[in-house]
């Protein structure tokens, strides 16, 4: 499963390493490739295994963002849509996020 992740946020280029080191220090995400995007300074991929990763990357998104501070956004995109999260609408990360990853 190919998931694109946007991040927008003051610093963007530091939210953004601090989103990759994250997922990668995710016990169940290691190994997993994340890569850079051409198509925007914020933008991230990742490339899931069909097991339960995507249920992880959803709790890993979701305290993440929780963890930010200010304006702070994270736009997702998965095989059942997108779906934009933010400090703001912290109650429903984990709901909005795995409606767009799957169950």
């Amino acid at each position: 499963m190919h998931v694109r992740m946007s991040v927008w946020g003051q610093r963007e280029e530091q939210l953004l390493a601090s989103l990759e080191n994250w997922l990668q220090l995710e016990p169940q995400l290691r190994g997993v490739p994340v890569h850079r995007e051409p198509s925007g300074p914020g933008d991230l991929s990742v490339s899931l295994p069909d097991d339960g990763t995507p249920a992880v990357l959803a709790d890993a998104l979701s305290t993440w963002i929780s963890t930010r501070i200010g304006d702070v956004r994270i736009n997702v995109t998965g095989p059942d849509g997108s779906v934009e999260v933010s400090v703001a609408n912290i109650a429903d990360h984990e709901k909005l996020l795995r409606e767009v990853l799957g169950p």
